[in-house]
């Protein structure tokens, strides 16, 4: 759980804001950042949450501090290419159907 200590501090908060704003005492962030205790999954989303990045950067799974925001930004970025791919495959009545329905499903309550 070293990038809990990266990111904190990184963004300059303290581990005293950070354990009042994700409501767990100081010396818990401390056992985290120092990997005498690993904090629950719910626990690591709201750190994730309140510093502003992924799960899977505390984890270690991923080398790079994303903000969620650009998390987000990224996977509706993969399903329009998704989409964008597949129209492209399409020949031109499979094009003007597909334009059809998405007009249904946009309409759709």
């Amino acid at each position: 759980m070293n990038n809990i200590k990266k990111i904190r501090e990184k963004r300059n908060i303290t581990q005293i804001r950070l354990s009042t704003g994700i409501d767990v005492s100081q010396e818990t962030i401390s056992a985290y950042e120092s990997g005498r205790a690993m904090p629950s999954a719910e626990t690591l989303v709201r750190i994730a949450d309140f510093l502003n990045t992924s799960t899977d950067y505390l984890l270690g799974r991923i080398d790079k501090d994303i903000p969620l925001k650009q998390v987000m930004n990224d996977k509706i970025d993969e399903d329009i290419n998704y989409l964008l791919n597949n129209y492209a495959c399409l020949n031109s009545e499979q094009k003007k159907d597909l334009l059809w329905f998405s007009e249904v499903l946009k309409n759709k309550q």
